[in-house]
């Protein structure tokens, strides 16, 4: 064992400086400390706290005095000047702010603590202890004084209409409204009567603000400069104002695009068509024009245009917020032989984020309306367009007339040629476009009745 206690290596000393020093440095002895208690008497010395708040050094409190209510303090040990008496402390001479210092009341938390302050002298190594008062300081805004002049004295009628605007009927509160908002201030002129007469001299400022007003209002719009405005900015298809050749007023190129007239293509219809081949279709309206429009290829692809909007406007599923468009596959069989180029500028002028809007599906079946002018040269039969949008005839009828047309009977010729009898012929209207362009007039409200 010894062999192998001396084989072992020592440990070296850390090098560090974390030992402790081995040495203990000398210290002075205290000196030791005499305390006294000092009796309190009136004024006994204060101990303050603000909470949350700064006080200005130069602000001076003044102190009040009163008997406490309860001597609940005296039989818990504190000294008998503090606990008879309660000590207030107060100052105004902040511009804005009253500081108010406040013993703790009886039931706090601090209300058992005795709070003591005391005196050291280092030289004779004595220390005089006296029990202190303990207060809080707490801020307040001082409340604005009303001056004599604002103070007006509350009379039956005003108690009258304070009450008819708080338990009144709605016609009761209107007439109460209306007398307060055209009354009159007559304190001023039952002060000075001679006022009365005189008009009040308008200053910079008021001079400043009417010319205003003037300038605002000669600038303001007219009555149809609004209405051109409103009806510029309704989601309606682009039409030539002030054309008086009805044909003239829609035209393909303003509603469909000469680049997509383009692209749609039109060939198996025609070939179709000059085979005497049934051509197949989910709209009425196209069906029924297709045999007429066969040798014309510009309206061919009107109709094909107007067949994909119907087809795209029945397959959309109505949702809270308008209509939701179908699947891209679903899309892609309404589509045929079409060309994606077309299908994208649909969706970008009557979709928004694969939804159409109310307003977007007005505008698109306005735009069928304009295409429907087009095809008939102004004149069409709204039956077979109605049936294909499912919409009732007024609503067929409101559409049409948004884009200028008048809404007429089905003339007797029109009725003949159909083989309709007249109760049958009677739901069926006719929309007429007649040059100039004149879209209606937008409403400024139903008139108030006079009472």
């Amino acid at each position: 064992m010894a062999d192998r206690s001396e084989k072992e290596k020592k440990r070296k000393r850390e090098k560090d400086g974390s030992s402790r020093l081995s040495k203990r440095v000398a210290i002075e002895g205290d000196k030791q400390i005499k305390i006294s208690l000092l009796k309190s008497d009136e004024w006994a010395p204060v101990i303050a706290s603000t909470p949350g708040l700064t006080v200005p050094s130069s602000i001076s409190l003044e102190p009040f005095v009163k008997q406490r209510r309860n001597t609940h303090l005296q039989r818990l040990g504190k000294s008998s000047e503090i606990a008879a008496t309660e000590l207030l402390l107060h100052s105004s001479e902040h511009p804005k702010l009253d500081y108010t210092a406040r013993e703790e009341e009886s039931g706090g938390s601090n209300t058992l603590l005795k709070h003591y302050i005391g005196v050291y002298d280092p030289e004779s190594g004595k220390m005089e202890v006296m029990e202190a008062r303990k207060v809080i300081v707490r801020g307040v805004v001082r409340a604005h004084q009303a001056t004599t002049e604002d103070e007006v004295a509350v009379e039956f009628r005003d108690r009258r209409n304070d009450l008819g605007q708080t338990f009144g009927t709605k016609k009761a509160k209107k007439a109460i409204a209306s007398v307060t908002e055209n009354a009159i201030d007559q304190s001023e002129f039952s002060r000075d009567p001679s006022k009365a007469s005189k008009p009040e001299k308008l200053t910079a400022a008021n001079l400043a603000m009417l010319s205003s007003i003037a300038e605002s209002a000669a600038n303001a719009p007219t009555k149809e400069e609004q209405a051109q405005a409103m009806n510029h900015a309704k989601p309606r298809p682009k039409g030539v104002e002030g054309e008086r050749d009805p044909l003239k007023i829609y035209t393909v190129e303003n509603v469909v695009g000469l680049d997509t007239m383009k692209l749609i293509p039109v060939r198996q219809w025609v070939e179709s068509i000059k085979a005497k081949k049934e051509v197949r279709t989910n709209s009425r309206f196209v069906a029924h024009r297709m045999l007429n429009h066969g040798s014309n290829t510009e309206k061919l692809k009107v109709l094909r245009y107007m067949l994909l909007l119907i087809d795209i406007y029945n397959t959309c599923r109505p949702s809270r917020f308008g209509r939701t468009l179908p699947k891209r596959e679903d899309l892609k069989k309404i589509l045929g032989d079409m060309p994606e180029a077309v299908l994208e500028g649909v969706k970008r002028k009557f979709t928004n984020a694969g939804t159409m809007p109310k307003q977007m599906a007005d505008s698109l079946i306005m735009y069928l309306c304009a295409l429907a002018m087009i095809i008939d040269n102004t004149e069409v039969n709204m039956w077979d367009l109605k049936e294909d949008l499912k919409l009732e005839t007024k609503e067929m009828a409101l559409y049409f007339t948004e884009i200028g047309a008048k809404i007429g009977p089905l003339g007797e010729a029109e009725r003949r040629k159909l083989g309709l009898e007249k109760a049958a012929a009677a739901q069926h209207k006719v929309a007429k476009l007649k040059g100039p362009l004149s879209y209606p007039r937008v409403s400024g409200g139903r008139p108030q009745k006079m009472r």
